[in-house]
């Protein structure tokens, strides 16, 4: 499926804006570990991918939820593929492994919840944690590709904390209206 063809499918779980292209003149181990922890490690996309996923178990009697924690599932994938293609063009390995605490993934990353207002609470924390450690990325990797991948990507996070905390509010409403979603684009 064509790039484009793949965002029109999961706006607005993403922001409608292209992920920035990183050309890598070199490799970098330094940059490949640090970036692994967020492919692989404890709060990583591998993680929200999975937590997501089982999340979505207990909210089929949320239509409109459950279609959300698939969609945004989705575009946490997205990360991770775009974060295993960097590790490995900066010359890593990319293992479901965090260098930086030299632990492989583990089912015992994900959070566990199973009651509708839980669920939220915890994948809203989980997308804060995730900007927050993309921030940190920037911080400490000099490269300007990289850091606008970064920085795209937290502002998907940031969109799904605008859905997943429009349940929360209005969980009798079961979300948010779509169109609520649209006319933000690049917020």
């Amino acid at each position: 499926m064509p790039d484009d063809v793949l965002q029109a499918a999961l706006f607005p779980y993403q922001v409608n804006l292209p992920y920035p292209q990183v050309e890598v003149q070199s490799p970098n181990r330094r940059y490949a570990t640090l970036i692994s922890d967020g492919y692989a490690g404890r709060g990583s996309e591998m993680t929200a991918v999975n937590q997501y996923l089982v999340h979505r178990y207990y909210l089929e009697k949320y239509p409109q939820i459950y279609l959300a924690y698939q969609k945004i599932a989705q575009v946490e994938q997205i990360h991770l593929q775009l974060l295993g293609k960097l590790i490995f063009d900066l010359g890593g390995r990319p293992f479901l492994q965090s260098c930086v605490t030299n632990h492989y993934w583990s089912g015992m990353f994900p959070d566990y919840q199973c009651t509708l207002e839980a669920i939220l609470k915890s994948d809203i924390e989980g997308e804060l944690d995730a900007i927050s450690h993309y921030k940190l990325l920037i911080c400490q990797i000099t490269n300007d590709q990289i850091q606008r991948l970064f920085a795209r990507i937290i502002l998907d996070e940031q969109r799904h904390i605008q859905i997943l905390t429009s349940f929360l509010s209005d969980p009798g409403k079961a979300g948010p209206l779509l169109n609520d979603f649209t006319d933000s684009g690049n917020t």
